[in-house]
């Protein structure tokens, strides 16, 4: 459960030439708070987030650690003002969003949330009364309100104060000058990093890339999920290492092709121990995914696929390949 202490709203809906910054500062009403404590969790808990952090010594360091000794409402204005002059000088539309900057403790651990906002339109009622006196009711549209919380436009970062600690879900956006340029990245100048979900692409590529030529590539997905996860439950991580070393385990060439790996990883830049912290990911690989080239697709659970006398796939004498599912006692047709 997130506890949000204090919040500020910066408006930037285009109704006048700069952008509204607020003079005061105070805590949210309860509906407010629940709805920025989602803000946050879905910024750390999304699919295309990443951890990652500001280069130490830098201006943007400094500005976080203002937040532990400078009254909030302070270093917040400070935190924004410098965003809005990267938005000005990289040219990024300063209309459309708000941006919310609000500190909470989860488990007792301060925090604080960034988050762009972009408004989506609604439609709402709207009572007017005549000049003859009556009354008129009509449904009107509304074009600056908040969107759902992990809605696909947002973006943001979630600090951790105590260690540094950066969560960061990005978007990209279209400059005044065509360019394009990520909206979080651009305006808080943070290290380049991959999300969990690309990192694990990143891995499963490698050790595809590092196989042997004769290895039973159809089952090789669902080895390298299963060397994951267990790194996972091991370590909390995922281990390139030990998961390479696990798929690879009954191979005489299993030092030299792990060798390989660690290569195209360190040349992918790529950490070798990558921390897992959304939990999507971690049941995305409980699923192995099939496809073949004359259409079919079959998903099926990881535990399913690993085993033997339940699924298996089968290299014919023609070059072609038969999948064979066993034990299924009833089929259903969408």
């Amino acid at each position: 459960m997130n506890i949000i202490a204090r919040a500020a709203l910066y408006i930037y809906d285009g109704s006048s030439m700069a952008p509204i910054f607020p003079e005061k500062v105070s805590k949210p009403c309860d509906e407010a708070a629940a709805y920025l404590s989602a803000v946050a969790d879905k910024i750390m808990a999304s699919d295309g987030s990443r951890t990652t952090c500001v280069e130490p010594g830098s201006a943007q360091e400094e500005m976080l650690r203002r937040f532990a000794v400078t009254p909030f409402p302070e270093a917040a204005d400070a935190l924004m003002r410098s965003m809005d002059e990267s938005m000005q000088m990289l040219e990024i539309p300063r209309e459309g969003f708000d941006i919310a900057v609000f500190s909470f403790e989860q488990d007792g651990t301060p925090h604080l949330c960034v988050a762009q906002l972009p408004y989506r339109s609604a439609m709402v009622h709207q009572v007017d009364v005549a000049e003859d006196g009556k009354t008129t009711t009509q449904v009107m549209p509304y074009g600056t309100v908040m969107p759902l919380p992990g809605s696909k436009g947002c973006a943001g970062f979630v600090v951790n104060l105590s260690t540094g600690d950066i969560r960061l879900k990005d978007v990209q956006v279209l400059t005044n000058v065509g360019n394009r340029a990520l909206f979080a990245q651009s305006l808080f100048a943070m290290a380049e990093t991959r999300s969990t979900k690309e990192a694990v692409q990143v891995i499963a590529q490698a050790i595809a890339d590092a196989a042997p030529v004769d290895m039973d590539t159809p089952m090789l997905t669902p080895a390298v999920k299963r060397a994951m996860s267990k790194s996972i439950e091991e370590k909390g991580v995922i281990d390139v290492k030990d998961v390479a070393e696990e798929v690879f385990r009954s191979d005489p060439e299993r030092e030299a092709i792990i060798e390989q790996v660690s290569r195209q990883i360190q040349e992918e830049q790529l950490e070798p121990v990558i921390p897992v912290e959304n939990k999507r990911v971690v049941a995305q690989l409980q699923k192995v995914k099939i496809k073949t080239d004359n259409g079919i697709s079959i998903t099926l659970p990881r535990e399913l696929a690993d085993d033997e006398n339940s699924f298996a796939v089968v290299e014919n004498g023609d070059g072609t390949i038969s999948i064979i599912i066993n034990k299924v006692q009833e089929l259903k047709t969408e």
